[in-house]
Formats: structure tokens, C-alpha cells, sequence
């Protein structure tokens, strides 16, 4: 960060107050472009197999747009860092991720009630998803055989063909 806006590691403590505060700022910073380029547009689809899709191919691609070489993102800051904030920062972080679990979790369910849905939990599905997604960012690269769109799209079809009953996997538009 220092390097980056061209001053001393020293320096950066004039704006910030702490490693905990620095650490919260990217998980913040983190967030924010998870509610702006998932969470949000999500929200606003009604369908709920649309949502879902949407939900995956949002996460996947903000992953693979904000991976460096080495697989690192804020996302994955937010995920690996937790520890390592103050039990307040922890606590203001933790209510934005259930924001996000609450609206995979309803879509889940919004699925089962149409029929859509196999016999799985909602939860255990909601968070496999979610395992799924975090993980991209420690195997995905750039210069990889696939593409980071062929990735989102083979994510869609892998958790959706192990989520959806096969007439509703027919109805994509």
C-alpha cells in the first residue's frame, strides 16, 4: 500500500491508526464492492432462479476481476482475516455478511417453495455456495487455460446442476 501511493510504511500510520483499523478499511472497502456489484443487483430480481444466477456470476466475476497473480482480493481479505479485527470492526463486518447469507438463504428457500429446488437445506446450501465461490480466488489465474467468463459460466452450471430439479434448469432465459 505504502509503495503503491508513494509513501513510507511508517507514513501510512499518519492516516490510519492501526494494522486493526488498516485491516478493517479493506474489509470495508471489500464489502462495498460486494453490496454494489452483487448484493444489490440481486435484490432487485424478483425470480428467484434469476437471482441465484445472477448471485454466482456476480460473486465469480468480481473474484476473478480483483484477483492479483497470486490469488489475493480484498473478498479474499474479507474471508481469511476475521481474526484479526477488533471484536467491534468484527461484529459491524459479520452483520454485512449476513445481509448477504440471509438473501442467498431466502433465495434458496424462495426456490424450494416453487418446486425448483432439490431436497437439500437451505443453509448447508447457502453456505456450500459460498465455499465454492471463496475458493475460486486460491486456484483461479488470469493466464489459465479458461477465461474468466468460461469460469463464471462453468461455476453457474456446476452449482446450479447440483441445486436445481432438471425442469427448472430448462426454464433459463
Amino acid at each position: 500500500i505504502a509503495d503503491a501511493v508513494g509513501i513510507t510504511k511508517a507514513g501510512i500510520y499518519h492516516h490510519v491508526k492501526s494494522k486493526q483499523d488498516l485491516l478493517f478499511a479493506i474489509m470495508n472497502f471489500a464489502m462495498v464492492r460486494l453490496e454494489i456489484r452483487v448484493i444489490a443487483p440481486a435484490q432487485a430480481i424478483a425470480d428467484a432462479e434469476q437471482r441465484l444466477r445472477a448471485i454466482l456470476r456476480n460473486h465469480s466475476l468480481l473474484i476473478i476481476e480483483g484477483s492479483d497473480p497470486e490469488g489475493y482480493s480484498p473478498l479474499t481479505v474479507l474471508n481469511d482475516e476475521m481474526a484479526g479485527l477488533t471484536p467491534a470492526h468484527r461484529r459491524k463486518v459479520q452483520q454485512r455478511k449476513r445481509v448477504y447469507l440471509d438473501l442467498m438463504r431466502d433465495t434458496l428457500r424462495q426456490l424450494k417453495d416453487e418446486g425448483k429446488l432439490k431436497d437439500v437445506d437451505a443453509t448447508v446450501a447457502a453456505f456450500s455456495l459460498f465455499g465454492m465461490l471463496l475458493w475460486l480466488s486460491r486456484w483461479y489465474r488470469p493466464d489459465g487455460r479458461l477465461t474468466g467468463e468460461e469460469v463464471a459460466n462453468e461455476i453457474e452450471k456446476i452449482a446450479l446442476g447440483g441445486l436445481l430439479r432438471p425442469q427448472a434448469r430448462l426454464s433459463r432465459t
